[in-house]
């Protein structure tokens, strides 16, 4: 909260505060219990309660309708691009999987999304429900400034006017992101919120995302990214070509075995002239051996099963030049963060 994350001595406080729900839940049947996620949310919005906070950004975990944390009544609802993913529970196509997500939109709400195939789905959920829709590609345009190592200027224009801010985020996908960003805090606005343009601007410019296009070292260049799935894994190819264009890359991969390994690696192994294949500590993770597979038509791929003991591989083969690039999930992320020192 304000920047800081909650204590273990409040993580502890709140998870025993739990306990008495959480056994009158499973008192009849044993099934009842509810998930880690769900508790872990019911803590943290007794702990916003506590803290009184003004304003709290949820985050859904997964899909939107039947999410634990859709029991909220936000002010404003934001679907970004909607793809395949979690499909055993969301649904085969785009636009069932959007019904999952634009479920978070209330009567209450005002809602942003991006121009997109499931728009349509999303239009139909705001029409059901009355809320009124601001739309990133429609509505609301952005226009890409000058870009640099230390981050890039984008111009978002609308109803609102025009707002000139300048985010340390690397990548292209990062102007559409915080497009949707800026459109979201100018919905607050309208709701009620005061949020002056410059308040806007320096919350943007003091950002950072942990793991999203990170770059975390020099000397060889490190970059960490928790992408995870097909549209992510081509959003980061088309950002290290943007960003370090005819620079050596070798790659640390390590990917959950629910995702589209083929799609991943066809989009990043053309970059890479090595790739290391990991696996993050979960059971959910590709043996490394098919990720190493998966990535051969297009790479050197070799197999160093800890995450650790592949990034160490990785930066003893680069060159000072080189960018090594650790991606495939956000366990390897996180595994990568925790090794080399920073701080998520």
């Amino acid at each position: 909260m304000d920047g800081e994350p909650i204590s273990d001595d409040d993580v502890l406080r709140l998870w025993s505060g739990m306990q008495p729900a959480i056994h009158a839940m499973t008192a009849a049947r044993p099934i009842d219990h509810p998930t880690f996620f769900e508790v872990t949310t019911a803590m943290a919005f007794q702990y916003f309660r506590e803290r009184r906070v003004d304003v709290a950004v949820i985050e859904v975990g997964m899909g939107g309708r039947m999410d634990a944390t859709n029991v909220v009544d936000g002010l404003v609802s934001v679907v970004t691009r909607v793809d395949l993913e979690h499909t055993d529970h969301l649904g085969k196509t785009v636009e069932r999987i959007a019904r999952e997500k634009a479920g978070i939109i209330k009567p209450s709400s005002r809602a942003v999304t991006v121009d997109q195939p499931a728009l349509p789905v999303i239009e139909a959920r705001c029409r059901e429900v009355h809320a009124p829709l601001s739309v990133v590609g429609r509505d609301v345009r952005f226009e890409r400034g000058p870009r640099r190592p230390g981050g890039q200027e984008v111009a978002v224009r609308g109803a609102f006017g025009s707002i000139e801010v300048h985010t340390p985020l690397l990548g292209p996908f990062q102007s559409e992101n915080l497009a949707v960003a800026v459109a979201a805090l100018t919905e607050l606005r309208a709701a009620g919120l005061p949020l002056g343009d410059e308040a806007i601007r320096a919350g943007i410019a003091a950002v950072r995302w942990a793991a999203r296009f990170e770059v975390v070292r020099e000397n060889p260049t490190v970059v960490v990214d928790g992408a995870h799935n097909g549209p992510a894994a081509i959003a980061v190819a088309a950002a290290m070509k943007e960003v370090f264009p005819g620079r050596r890359a070798i790659l640390v991969a390590g990917i959950l075995n629910d995702k589209d390994l083929r799609t991943m690696a066809g989009a990043l192994g053309p970059l890479a002239e090595r790739v290391i294949a990991c696996r993050p500590k979960t059971p959910r993770a590709f043996d490394p051996k098919e990720v190493a597979a998966a990535f051969r038509p297009y790479a050197e791929a070799t197999v160093v099963p800890a995450v650790r003991e592949a990034i160490d591989a990785a930066l003893s083969a680069a060159l000072p030049e080189d960018v090594v690039l650790i991606t495939g999930s956000i366990y390897t992320a996180g595994e990568a963060l925790e090794h080399l020192g920073v701080r998520p």
